[in-house]
């Protein structure tokens, strides 16, 4: 565990309470399967999540994790730490002075565990999001072991891995 954990379950316990009372509001955000236009006063994690699902043409909750990931990740940096990598389903938000590399999982396939990414410090922070219609807790309408997406927007590589995951038909 990080020295500086607790930043990151403040964070979650923050943006859990900003998306519940949001989608109290706005029931649509957390349903919808595609893009929806925002309620005035919507909080900055529902923005984030709402830009990023707009180009990808999916629901905002296909953002959530990564947007999340960033958003945590960022308040341990602002909060004085010099790393932070927050993983949250799957869907991965890494900060970081030095290389980092990450493994991916794929369930019960083959190359499972036997890829993986490496990031030399220059190319950080990024997010590394995963969609797969095999395994997991999320909907998807694909045929899909793993679809991996690297950004440097977290929203954008969660909603991006979902796009890339349903469209995969066989």
């Amino acid at each position: 565990l990080s020295p500086r954990a607790d930043l990151v379950i403040e964070e979650v316990q923050r943006l859990r309470g900003e998306l519940d009372g949001y989608i109290a509001r706005h029931p649509a955000f957390q349903s919808s399967l595609e893009p929806v236009e925002l309620l005035p006063g919507a909080p900055e994690i529902c923005r984030r999540m709402a830009a990023a699902a707009l180009p990808c043409g999916v629901g905002p909750m296909a953002a959530v994790a990564g947007a999340v990931a960033q958003a945590c990740v960022e308040s341990a940096l602002a909060a004085g730490a010099d790393e932070a990598v927050v993983e949250n389903g799957g869907d991965i938000f890494i900060a970081s002075p030095r290389a980092v590399t990450i493994g991916l999982y794929a369930g019960e396939h083959p190359l499972s565990g036997r890829i993986a990414l490496a990031f030399p410090a220059e190319r950080l922070p990024a997010s590394v999001c995963s969609s797969s219609s095999r395994f997991g807790h999320s909907m998807s309408f694909g045929d899909c072991d793993l679809a991996t997406i690297v950004a440097r927007d977290g929203a954008l590589a969660d909603a991006a891995a979902t796009l890339a995951g349903n469209s995969v038909k066989s």
